[in-house]
């Protein structure tokens, strides 16, 4: 007998998992968007102050290598944890769809500040903040939320764990870099 908690049939649509939470990140995207278009714009002036910081940090190569990597597995690593706990509950559904929807929102809130300081450009510059290492987390949550592939949660976990590393690693060494090549050359 199929979970209800897997597919859901709408006449003619069928919305598995992984549609549910394509949707879940999508409306977070959305209130992300608007919440930047009504009040986010307030807080403008804060943001290029901190962007200003950040590329000169970048740009004189304070930010790279293993004190970055560090600072990442702190931000990082507390969501991860959180999530790698759900998995281990009842709540895993639950907890995947509130991460959709949390970075959707953060999504939408990040991409609404770049089109809005720099125009369609900021579209091609927020999608250069997600290189390299956004691919790894991708392909991590992907590992997490395909627990039928794997014959037992601690491989998946494992598997899971060491593609977050790699991905810190990617935006700690590679990130870091590639950044500071570009605003060299701005």
């Amino acid at each position: 007998m199929k979970s209800m908690l897997r597919q859901y049939t709408y006449y003619p649509l069928t919305i598995t998992k992984e549609g549910r939470m394509s949707i879940a990140f999508i409306i977070g995207l959305v209130a992300g968007t608007f919440f930047f278009n009504m009040w986010g714009k307030n807080y403008m002036d804060e943001l290029l102050l901190y962007k200003g910081l950040l590329t000169g940090r970048y740009k004189a190569g304070a930010l790279a290598g293993v004190g970055l990597c560090l600072y990442i597995l702190k931000k990082r690593g507390r969501r991860y944890l959180v999530l790698l706990f759900m998995e281990l509950t009842e709540f895993c559904i639950a907890g995947r769809m509130l991460f959709s929807v949390y970075y959707g929102f953060c999504t939408g809130v990040c991409l609404s500040s770049f089109v809005y300081q720099y125009g369609f450009l900021g579209m091609a510059y927020f999608l250069l903040f997600l290189f390299p290492h956004y691919i790894a987390y991708i392909i991590m949550w992907r590992i997490l939320n395909q627990p039928k592939r794997f014959k037992n949660a601690g491989r998946r976990i494992l598997l899971s764990t060491l593609v977050f590393v790699l991905g810190i690693i990617l935006e700690g060494y590679i990130h870091a870099g590639i950044l500071q090549k570009i605003l060299q050359v701005m």
